[in-house]
C-alpha cells in the first residue's frame, strides 16, 4: 500500500489517512503480509509498536528504491519477514498517549487544559506527558526559547508530525 492516500474520493492525498488505514489493517488483519511504499517512511514511527508486534510479513519501501529493490521488499514481506529502514530503528519510543498530546497540541492547537479535557485526564498528567515527550525527543528548556517550539520542530524531524 502507499502511505499517502485520500480520506475520500476527490480529496487530496494525506499521510495521516494512510496511517489510519494501516493501523486498521494491522489491527484487523494481524497475519496479513504488508508492504508499505512511501516517500514519507519516517511518519511510520508513529505505528512502530504495532509494526514490531505484527505477526505477518511487514516491510517498508521508500519510493526512491529501484524496481529490483522494491521487489526484494515485496518478497521479504511474502516470506513473513519484518523490515524497517534504519531511520525507524533509532530507539525513539513514544507512547500512544504522548503522541496524542503532540497531535492535540500541534494539529489542533489545544492548550494543556483542553488537552486534559479531551483525553479525560488531569492537567498534571498532561504536563507529565509533555516531560516524557521532551525526554523522548531529547529537547530541554533553554532560556529565551518557547519550550513548545523545540518539541514541535523535533517531532517533525523524526516523523511524528507531518
Amino acid at each position: 500500500m502507499d502511505l499517502s492516500v485520500p480520506m475520500a474520493a476527490g480529496d487530496s492525498s494525506q499521510t495521516q489517512a494512510g496511517l489510519d488505514l494501516l493501523k486498521m489493517l494491522l489491527t484487523d488483519y494481524p497475519e496479513l503480509n504488508i508492504v508499505v511504499q512511501s516517500a514519507h517512511v519516517r511518519s511510520l514511527v508513529r505505528l512502530k509498536p504495532m509494526i514490531d508486534t505484527h505477526r505477518g510479513g511487514f516491510t517498508i519501501a521508500d519510493k526512491s528504491l529501484t524496481s529490483a529493490e522494491m521487489l526484494t521488499k515485496v518478497d521479504w514481506a511474502l516470506k513473513g519477514l519484518l523490515y524497517t529502514p534504519p531511520e525507524m530503528r533509532t530507539g525513539l519510543e513514544v507512547k500512544p498517549e504522548w503522541l496524542q498530546v503532540i497531535e492535540l497540541a500541534f494539529k489542533q492547537s489545544l492548550t494543556d487544559k483542553a488537552i486534559a479535557e479531551q483525553m479525560h485526564v488531569g492537567e498534571r498528567t498532561v504536563r507529565y506527558y509533555w516531560t516524557r515527550v521532551q525526554d523522548a525527543l531529547q529537547v530541554y528548556p533553554e532560556t529565551g526559547i518557547n519550550i513548545r517550539v523545540k518539541p514541535y520542530v523535533r517531532a517533525r524531524e523524526v516523523g511524528l508530525l507531518d
